[in-house]
């Protein structure tokens, strides 16, 4: 006999993150409650587009902060009591507690704030291309609930299309009006353009006024400011430079010097001693809390400002990361194998000579060249023929509109242009044309001239045409107006590049003064302290190397970051930066040897 459906049914057992919420309102549901008031969270988790209840997401906050303070601060404040370590070791141990639960508090109040300028810095990278495309549905006379319904399926944009799927539900799941299903996704959105275009929109509408010239105003006011925008961000990232430079060579420079001069007088009070040193007699703690913790950090800390002040695009270049976990692997093994071959493995036992630091600097130098070239290449080759194809996209789509005012259908537009000369841009002209003379869809045809190709500008520019012939009709009036819009963009993307590309010269500079002047006052002090100052000096001159050659590397990613608006253009710099650092220190070494 067969069971009835309802007990066939099989019942869904809660995750971790269900028991987790019931556990925290059970304990501290009055207090989240509370919390959630005082912090206003129910505006800032729908400003950030969270699903969540701000009482459950307050609740969650204080459970973790107790549990952070019971498996972090109790086992910090009791290692400070209790353990034999010196007074600084214990102040760091007594912050560290003291902090953590604070941390974790206001991290987790401020978490939804990070998330709406996440939210608010991708529609707006993306804002300008949405602009043209409804603009251009709108002069063929598609309706804005299409547009939704098309952008709510396109690849092309990431957080549009994230605001056209919360905007469709609200049409499709709870019966709004697309009016309605607009007015309530941008009524607490963090992005006040995307706001104020939105609201315009609506009221347009609601008037009876003329949305297609409304659309068209407002995106063309959009690139007026996108391109006073890219002057604040070059300036902003300038800024960011400017400051990593200042303290990260000049500080580094004084400290390095009084490091450096403090380690000559620590020799020259020991005195002439063997050939080979197990305890240095000068103190390296701060030296290398300085060259391998502090400076390092601010290096990540400026890779990250730039990260987010920078436009980020829907398309990412996963290759040379992936790449990069293969060959850390390998490059801690060409690490060790060079140090035992170049006779530097007495390092470990704490014997260190300037053999042993020249040794290190090569094996070290072997290591990061093992890591960051193979990524170079992958980046290499998957931005290969990418130079120029912005404004040679824009070129085209002129040169379309033009010959579609001949009465060309867009197909033979196509093929006619196919013909012209359009640099890295003509053998994706070239596939579509042969793709669409052998019968093909116009989609499927562009889709497969496509392929390969990275510049999220490109694929982003041939959507938009293919939707503007396919949905809305393709007339000459549509082509001209993508073509004006295309133009528009392509200038301001190619006015970001060029202003960008002149910031590598900064960290390149900055790292020949990191490399040769520290390195220059050590070869004058040990020079004037003898063969035994060479010996002793010997562990001083193997920090100041090899936190060069560390933070010349993370210099690099930064370089890449800052001029090519991606980490991974940074392994060529890195590797470049390494190696300038490295012969610095390789040169001084055996110049003393």
């Amino acid at each position: 006999m067969t069971a009835p459906a309802y007990k066939r049914r099989k019942v869904q057992k809660p995750s971790f993150k269900d028991l987790y919420d019931a556990t925290a309102l059970a304990l501290f549901e009055n207090w989240g409650r509370a919390l959630s008031k005082t912090f206003e969270l129910e505006t800032a988790l729908k400003r950030a587009g969270m699903a969540e209840h701000p009482v459950v997401y307050a609740s969650r906050l204080l459970l973790t902060v107790v549990l952070a303070m019971l498996f972090v601060t109790t086992p910090l404040a009791m290692l400070a009591v209790y353990a034999s370590v010196n007074v600084l070791i214990q102040l760091i141990l007594v912050i560290a507690a003291a902090v953590t639960p604070l941390l974790v508090f206001g991290m987790g109040l401020a978490y939804p704030s990070m998330v709406a300028s996440s939210r608010k810095t991708m529609v707006e990278n993306e804002l300008p291309f949405f602009m043209s495309y409804a603009a251009t549905m709108a002069r063929g006379g598609v309706s804005i609930d299409k547009v939704i319904e098309r952008v709510a399926e396109l690849k092309i944009f990431k957080a549009m299309r994230d605001e056209a799927r919360r905007m469709l539900s609200k049409i499709r799941f709870f019966g709004a009006d697309p009016i309605t299903a607009i007015d309530e996704v941008v009524r607490y959105h963090p992005s006040t353009k995307f706001r104020d275009i939105m609201l315009g929109y609506i009221t347009t509408l609601k008037t009876g006024g003329d949305t297609v010239h409304y659309l068209e105003l407002r995106t063309q006011e959009l690139f007026s400011q996108r391109t006073r925008e890219i002057r604040e961000l070059t300036e902003r990232l300038g800024s960011f430079l400017e400051l990593y430079i200042v303290i990260g060579v000049i500080a580094s420079i004084t400290l390095f010097v009084f490091f450096a001069v403090t380690g000559a007088v620590s020799s020259a009070a020991a005195g002439a001693g063997a050939a080979a040193l197990r305890m240095p007699a000068m103190d390296l703690s701060m030296p290398m809390l300085y060259n391998f913790v502090v400076l390092p950090m601010l290096g990540m800390m400026v890779l990250l400002m730039a990260h987010y002040s920078q436009p980020r695009t829907p398309i990412g270049y996963p290759g040379p990361y992936i790449v990069l976990l293969v060959t850390l692997p390998m490059a801690a093994i060409v690490f060790v194998v060079t140090l035992w071959t170049t006779g530097g493995f007495s390092l470990f036992s704490g014997q260190i000579t300037l053999n042993v630091v020249n040794s290190a600097t090569i094996s070290m130098t072997m290591a990061v060249l093992t890591a960051s070239i193979p990524p170079w290449i992958v980046w290499m080759k998957d931005t290969r023929g990418m130079k120029g194809l912005i404004k040679s996209t824009a070129d085209f789509l002129r040169d379309m509109a033009e010959v579609r005012k001949t009465g060309l259908s867009p197909e033979k537009c196509f093929i006619s242009l196919s013909n012209r000369d359009y640099r890295n841009l003509t053998p994706v002209v070239k596939r579509a044309a042969a793709a669409l003379s052998l019968g093909m869809s116009l989609e499927r045809a562009l889709a497969k001239a496509l392929k390969g190709v990275r510049e999220w500008f490109v694929v982003a520019v041939f959507r938009l045409l293919a939707d503007s012939i396919v949905v809305g009709g393709g007339s000459p009036e549509i082509m001209d107006t993508l073509a004006r819009f295309t133009q528009s963009l392509a200038e301001s993307e190619e006015l970001l590049r060029r202003r960008l590309k002149y910031y590598v010269v900064l960290p390149y500079f900055g790292i020949i003064l990191l490399a040769s002047t520290p390195i220059m006052i050590m070869n004058l002090l040990i020079s004037a302290t003898g063969t035994a100052g060479n010996t002793l000096m010997a562990p001083m001159l193997l920090v100041l190397g090899l936190g060069t050659l560390i933070n010349a590397y993370v210099m690099g990613l930064v370089a890449g970051k800052t001029s090519e608006m991606s980490i991974a253009a940074g392994f060529k710099h890195a590797t470049l930066m390494s190696l300038i650092a490295a012969a610095t220190t390789v040169l001084t070494t055996a110049s003393l040897g």
